[in-house]
């Protein structure tokens, strides 16, 4: 059976390779915000989730604004079916 779920869940971590940690992590959050997507940010990763077209619009834009300004490395886990956050139960 086809799963028309669309809704997806990333987990997100960036590493900045220029010393600047806080401000690559900031820059990229930022843009995550600009882009209206959910988040739940710790002390580790953040994970976003929502329906996946707008999942990839906004990772997209974090990463070329991070980008510009920082050598980064951004590692992502991407789901369908991963339990998301608490504050997001029920959009599933």
């Amino acid at each position: 059976m086809e799963k028309t779920d669309p809704i997806i869940s990333v987990q997100v971590s960036v590493y900045s390779l220029d010393g600047s940690v806080r401000e690559a992590v900031h820059c990229y959050l930022d843009a995550l915000d600009a882009s209206g997507l959910e988040r739940d940010t710790g002390t580790m990763s953040t994970v976003v989730w929502g329906e996946a077209e707008e999942i990839w619009a906004g990772l997209r834009a974090a990463y070329e604004a991070v980008s510009k300004k920082h050598d980064v490395v951004v590692n992502t886990a991407i789901s369908n079916v991963a339990p998301l956050p608490a504050r997001a139960a029920g959009q599933r």
